[in-house]
């Protein structure tokens, strides 16, 4: 995690004026730790399942491809129903003339086929030989196509543990509001006390009394809503994991997810953006995919040379042979195709130096996000640090108002003043907090995780 300017410890004194329990930190819950989130989510993630299911396709497909490496087998049959009767002639003397027995046949002679059921089948065998070449290439294909679907398993990795940290450190900080506003009710309600016994001896207005009970009705809305808002996020970041939008769990507390360590520079970010973004990554792959297709559309030059064996057998034929068994070799092969194949590799050779454009422009836009996402938690680390020196004026304004306040009954619009300044200080408090750490989790996202 990026390091704020200030330490956890002030983080903790920050969030110790709120104290008790509260229904989104019940102890009885277990605890769900970061770490343990982002691993569920990697595990159980219905979005991050499909992904890989995409990268077992190409598998798959890659399997099926190493299959044509190896002889194939064929089994070919036809029947028919003959609706003539074939005949066929031979001349006088069509199988030679021999010393002493002269022509053979000495007349002309026809043979006729009835006409019958017939049926011809052909068992054969194929090995490629100088397809091995192409079928290679065409793996290589496959390979990079597993790696950059690996890549798009990669990003979305990436942009889950992102959502789930930003789910996570909101649900915190949320959770620290409730306790926050918790207790601004109950210093509320104390008021209020305060107020009705100052009403009965006179030393309030009515209108007065009436105002601390609107403020408190106001906080213990708010209270409400923040409870509600606690439940959707509940259920949003166990959306996020896979699991039953039931499942009931608790968080840390803010300060315990506040990590001490060494603040990374920004141009140590770009760098590692640069070493782990997916997107990079792939265009990479991309440019390997190019030259690749291109050394395949140039082998489509070499004819296609097969060894093959081949069983004839005939069926219910009453003149020609009843079965023949040959061996030889095969050989396929386009010498002319007017230019296309050399079209299809310069073709290809373009596609490789759009990728390297693709590559240079993404590792340009990555520097600036990351240069975006570095300097919004910088910022965000300062508007917090404000938040909290003015969440702990507000509260000590209050404590101080409240006990002058039991003294002189004079002092309740100084007090009503210094609960609106806390309610506000302490929303601010709790929107900073969930600011911060979103910021984190997105500088996060864009310099990416080597290990995703």
């Amino acid at each position: 995690m990026i390091q704020t300017p200030w330490s956890a410890a002030r983080v903790a004194l920050a969030l110790l004026v709120a104290a008790g329990p509260a229904r989104a930190r019940d102890s009885s819950e277990p605890l769900l730790r970061l770490e343990d989130a982002v691993a569920m989510a990697r595990t159980g993630n219905h979005v991050l399942a499909a992904s890989a299911l995409e990268v077992d396709k190409i598998e798959e497909r890659s399997a099926a491809m190493r299959t044509r490496r190896y002889p194939a087998f064929r089994l070919d049959g036809i029947g028919m129903q003959l609706l003539n009767s074939p005949q066929f002639t031979y001349p006088a003397g069509s199988f030679g003339t021999y010393p002493g027995i002269g022509a053979v046949r000495a007349t002309d002679t026809s043979v006729s086929i009835p006409k019958d059921f017939v049926a011809t089948v052909v068992a054969s065998v194929s090995q490629p030989i100088t397809q091995q070449y192409r079928i290679a290439l065409q793996l290589d294909a496959l390979q990079l196509d597993h790696q950059i679907a690996s890549e798009d398993l990669r990003k979305d990795r990436q942009r889950v543990t992102a959502e789930v940290k930003s789910a996570y450190y909101q649900l915190s900080a949320t959770a620290a509001g409730i306790i926050a506003l918790r207790d601004l009710v109950k210093a509320i309600e104390d008021v209020d006390g305060l107020t009705s016994r100052y009403l009965t001896e006179g030393r309030v207005l009515r209108s007065e009394a009436l105002e601390v009970k609107a403020r408190l009705a106001r906080e213990r809305q708010r209270l409400q809503a923040t409870e509600n808002s606690w439940d959707t996020e509940h259920e949003h970041l166990n959306q996020l994991l896979g699991r039953d939008l039931r499942t009931s769990y608790r968080v840390a507390t803010p300060s315990e997810l506040v990590a001490v360590t060494n603040q990374l520079s920004l141009e140590d970010a770009r760098q590692r953006a640069i070493e782990n973004r997916a997107e990079i990554r792939k265009d990479s792959l991309r440019i390997e995919k190019a030259v690749t297709a291109r050394k395949i559309a140039y082998s489509q030059w070499i004819p296609d040379v097969s060894l093959f064996a081949a069983y004839n057998r005939n069926i219910n034929y009453t003149v020609i042979p009843k079965e023949a068994a040959v061996v030889g070799v095969s050989l396929s092969w386009e010498p002319w195709d007017w230019g296309r194949r050399f079209h299809e590799a310069h073709e290809q050779g373009a596609a490789a130096e759009q990728a390297r454009q693709s590559r240079q422009e993404t590792e340009d836009g990555v520097a600036v996000e990351v240069g975006q996402r570095w300097r919004a938690v910088q910022d965000a680390a300062a508007r917090l640090e404000a938040a909290r020196v003015s969440e702990e004026a507000a509260s000590a304004y209050l404590a101080d108002t409240r006990n002058r306040y039991r003294e002189d009954a004079t002092l309740l619009n100084d007090v009503l003043e210094a609960e609106a300044r806390l309610s506000r200080a302490r929303g601010d408090f709790t929107d900073a907090l969930a600011g911060y750490w979103s910021a984190t989790a997105e500088l996060e996202r864009t310099i990416g995780d080597a290990n995703s």
